[in-house]
């Protein structure tokens, strides 16, 4: 973390606090690591190559859709309805293609379009009328797109996508999964948004503070437009890909959302706004499939897992509130040296 980085830079006279802060400011890594030990003590499978390659691949759906959840939890706000919105993308993209096979190019139209119009849809209601707060309007947009999805499919799956979506979602490059290499290409795609062009620092900013980046100059309201767009974008990428790896549209519970708020809380952003960082993102999405495939491996009953998710979570929580209190004792201490000298 920047901040981090700049307080131990200045205070070399402090190198257990500023060791301690370091530790914790990789806190994703470090949680990821600890539990990668204990499951391979536990099991002498885990860290075999491909069950941590199986790890990744079922991880990925959940980074794609953490990362859409990590734009509008960047920029202050939520969106609850992107779970949904995933299970609508991949119905829409089924449909497609059972009703017009000689047509496949299309599925990618309809999967990508469908995310996006519910991003617009989310921004007009909460951005441009203002109908409420984010929770309640995408909780609403939640069941309302819910509805949409059983009512698109019939309450079954749809079987049957082409053979291009099968391939990004099984096949190989180079040895690596395709699921694997789409979510190193989102993300590096947003990261490269969020460091690198004016529009990731607009977003921080209005993060920390809507009124104060108002005043400055920055456009609130078309930055945050845009931040429900890319999160449904990345939603409906994410639909692309659980299509592919079900052959098939289905609806979503809505519970995969609550898997990538998650994720982002355990990569260390904070729901308040105005931080987060991609790949600590996807680290706290290993995190979750780690868990899940750790438990299996040991053949743990699946009703602990939502257990071993919340206490992770918890404990993430806790990582970022010692981070915090580390940080201030640092900063402490600085105001002491300067006042001193």
């Amino acid at each position: 973390m920047p901040q981090a980085s700049g307080v131990v830079s200045l205070l070399g006279q402090s190198p257990v606090l500023s060791a301690v802060l370091r530790l914790v400011a990789a806190g994703p890594l470090v949680v990821l690591g600890c539990i990668w030990i204990v499951f391979a003590l536990l099991s002498p499978y885990f860290l075999t190559a491909s069950n941590l390659t199986n790890i990744l691949v079922q991880s990925s759906s959940v980074g794609l859709l953490s990362l859409g959840a990590l734009v509008v939890v960047i920029v202050g706000s939520l969106d609850l309805s992107l779970g949904s919105t995933v299970g609508l993308c991949t119905i829409a993209g089924a449909v497609m293609f059972r009703d017009h096979p000689s047509a496949s190019w299309l599925v990618v139209l309809a999967v990508i379009g469908t995310g996006l119009v519910i991003g617009a849809v989310n921004s007009l209601v909460i951005v441009t009328l203002r109908f409420g707060n984010a929770f309640i309007v995408t909780l609403g947009m939640l069941y309302v797109v819910q509805s949409l999805s059983e009512v698109a499919s019939g309450g079954t799956q749809v079987p049957g996508l082409p053979s291009y979506v099968l391939a990004v979602a099984n096949d190989k490059v180079a040895g690596i999964p395709g699921p694997i290499l789409l979510v190193l290409a989102a993300g590096g795609a947003l990261a490269f948004l969020l460091n690198r062009v004016v529009w990731g620092r607009w977003i921080v900013a209005i993060g920390g503070s809507a009124d104060a980046a108002a005043r400055v100059g920055i456009p609130v309201r078309k930055v945050m437009f845009s931040a429900y767009l890319i999160a449904g974008f990345l939603a409906a990428v994410a639909g692309f890909l659980v299509a592919g790896l079900n052959d098939a549209g289905a609806p979503d519970s809505g519970n995969s959302i609550l898997l990538a708020i998650a994720a982002v809380v355990i990569g260390g952003a904070r729901l308040t706004g105005g931080h987060g960082s991609v790949w600590a993102t996807l680290v706290g999405a290993v995190i979750l499939g780690t868990i899940t495939n750790g438990l299996t491996l040991l053949s743990v009953s699946p009703d602990w897992t939502p257990f071993a998710v919340g206490a992770v979570l918890i404990a993430a929580i806790g990582l970022d509130t010692l981070r915090n209190t580390i940080e201030g004792r640092l900063r402490i201490r600085q105001a002491q040296i300067q006042a001193g000298a």
